[in-house]
């Protein structure tokens, strides 16, 4: 993937501001409205579900996140609105790795909703397609580091996201990316990404707004280098002033807000077939 590239689809955002209707949970809201807003998109936060039906028709695309589990029935409604005005949807599996019951209602959701892209990091990307719990919480576990376990979940994934027709990340230290026939590795990012609530309920509302004007694996391999870039420019300046977790946070805003031609340079992401 080339700077171009990326600076072509964002400058879609920049210029159309996509609305992005995001049902996500109450820990992350405020941040997924906030990099939605700071990338020029523009975020709505209907969970009724007696409105997000009607909410998702105004809207560029759907992001369901299941931390949300609670809003189940909204993400559903939505959800078939949304399909059937051809609106990307993207599914982030937050807590499958470790609730059977978030696994049930993941699947349910499939057998009623065609998602455009699933999105989570190794461990709940592993439960999604083995149907196990492979963590307690929402963290990756320590196995998802190792080599073999990422060459294995890389064939896992493009044997899955061939069979469904959609679009599967999983978000690491290396973010995989593919839609079965090619496969994006993204190694854009930093450390400090995992160590804030939110970085992944984030990265998903991204992917609302990318899928939203570049409905493809490029796209969702464009929003993953993006964000990547974002953390690690928002860890700079997080060193130079001297702060930490929480200046990171704020840092990793400020970094999507200001984003320039010049940031894309340091695009990492690899494609293969």
């Amino acid at each position: 993937m080339t700077e171009t590239e990326i600076a072509k689809i964002y400058e879609k955002i920049v210029q159309k501001h996509p609305i992005i209707h995001c049902i996500t949970n109450a820990v992350t809201v405020n941040d997924c409205a906030n990099i939605l807003l700071a990338a020029g998109a523009s975020p709505t936060m209907a969970h009724h579900p007696l409105e997000a039906a009607e909410i998702t028709e105004g809207s560029t695309s759907l992001v369901c996140n299941f931390g949300a589990i609670d809003d189940y029935e909204a993400m559903v409604a939505a959800g078939k609105r949304a399909e059937d005005l051809g609106h990307a949807i993207v599914v982030d599996p937050v807590g499958v790795s470790g609730s059977t019951y978030r696994r049930k209602c993941m699947h349910s959701f499939m057998e009623q909703v065609h998602p455009t892209c699933i999105r989570g990091n190794y461990s709940e990307i592993r439960a999604l397609l083995d149907n196990r719990a492979t963590v307690t919480g929402v963290d990756a576990s320590k196995d998802d580091q190792d080599v073999l376990h990422q060459a294995a979940l890389q064939v896992a994934m493009k044997q899955y996201a061939e069979k469904k027709q959609l679009i599967m990340v999983a978000s690491g230290k290396t973010d995989m990316i593919t839609d079965g026939k090619t496969m994006y590795l993204c190694e854009n990012g930093d450390p400090l990404m995992a160590r804030i609530t939110g970085s992944g309920c984030m990265s998903s509302a991204m992917l609302g707004a990318f899928l939203g004007v570049e409905s493809s694996a490029l796209g969702a391999a464009a929003c993953c280098a993006f964000m990547g870039i974002a953390g690690e420019l928002a860890a700079e300046r997080t060193k130079i002033c001297g702060g930490g977790t929480m200046t990171f946070r704020d840092c990793l805003i400020d970094a999507v807000s200001l984003m320039s031609a010049e940031d894309f340079g340091r695009v990492d992401c690899r494609e293969f077939i």
